[in-house]
């Protein structure tokens, strides 16, 4: 029962951690030439949005590398 939970809370964490780069990283793109308003709410909605997704993308695909690696023990003995 707590190895579950110590999952669910590292699984959390994972995701975070990649929303934030993501949110990071999104940072140096030059909105203005993209969005007539760049400062605006539907500017700062669509960056939230984009920054969930990319860091949702790369939190799934660390969280599944990281479980197929405890998997590969079972290949070997």
């Amino acid at each position: 029962m707590t190895s579950i939970g110590v999952s669910a809370l590292v699984s959390m964490l994972v995701y975070i951690v990649a929303i934030l780069l993501a949110w990071w990283s999104l940072l140096p793109v030059k909105w203005e030439k993209i969005l007539k308003h760049p400062k605006g709410p539907h500017a700062v909605a669509l960056r939230t949005i984009l920054a969930i997704a990319l860091g949702s993308i790369v939190a799934r695909f660390l969280l599944d590398y990281a479980g197929f690696a405890q998997r590969l023990q079972f290949l070997i003995g």
